[in-house]
């Protein structure tokens, strides 16, 4: 499992000056983040990073900035990290489909959260029993019409993140007044490149861990 991932991942690892992580899973799995660190470092206390209203040149207006997914504001910072001050959309693709605007002066405009792709396909199983199962190795089926009902559930929920997507940006770029470029991450991200074929894209797998290790080097 991914205890066994984050174990030999950190192997021969230094001993660290601090260890810091930021989470949005449920309490249990962030217990289980804390029990595998502190088997790895003992003497190490994990530190845990927090949205807030302004943090690394971002500043979000929630009412609760602390309510805003600090996965999303680490992408953020690391979006404006990699490309600098200019008008972003930052795209991830997960568990979570989440879509924010962010202007040149590092003002987040707000965004959109859908279910991710797999989340849309099992939300159909839940529903339809009767569904095929799906192949999840087949992810980049195309969004051509299917003759098979697991083919079709694949084409279908790419569909709908690409066109939920392609909406979002439409609006952003009302929102900024400019076309803004656009950085892709996320485990499903591979199913949007082709669609966003209009926008200025960026892909980096690892922008929210490139946001997060900001966020601890500024404090």
């Amino acid at each position: 499992g991914w205890e066994a991932q984050l174990a030999a991942g950190w192997q021969g690892l230094a001993v660290p000056s601090a260890v810091f992580a930021g989470s949005v899973a449920s309490e249990r799995i962030n217990q289980r983040v804390v029990d595998c660190a502190s088997r790895r470092w003992p003497q190490q206390a994990l530190i845990w990073l927090r949205s807030q209203a302004s943090c690394c040149g971002v500043r979000i207006q929630y009412a609760e900035p602390e309510r805003f997914g600090v996965d999303r504001l680490a992408a953020l910072v690391g979006a404006r990290a990699l490309l600098g001050a200019r008008p972003l959309v930052v795209v991830d693709v997960g568990t979570a489909l989440t879509v924010d605007v962010l202007e040149a002066s590092g003002l987040h405009r707000g965004g959109w959260i859908m279910p991710g792709l797999r989340l849309m396909a099992a939300s159909l199983g839940a529903g339809a029993a009767r569904l095929a199962q799906v192949d999840w190795g087949a992810v980049n089926i195309s969004c051509a019409p299917q003759h098979a009902s697991g083919s079709a559930i694949l084409a279908g929920v790419r569909c709908m993140a690409q066109g939920g997507v392609r909406q979002a940006l439409h609006s952003a770029t009302g929102v900024l007044g400019v076309q803004p470029e656009v950085v892709i991450c996320g485990g499903d991200a591979v199913v949007l490149a082709e669609a966003l074929v209009e926008y200025r894209q960026h892909s980096r797998a690892t922008l929210v861990l490139d946001g997060l290790a900001i966020m601890a080097e500024q404090g």
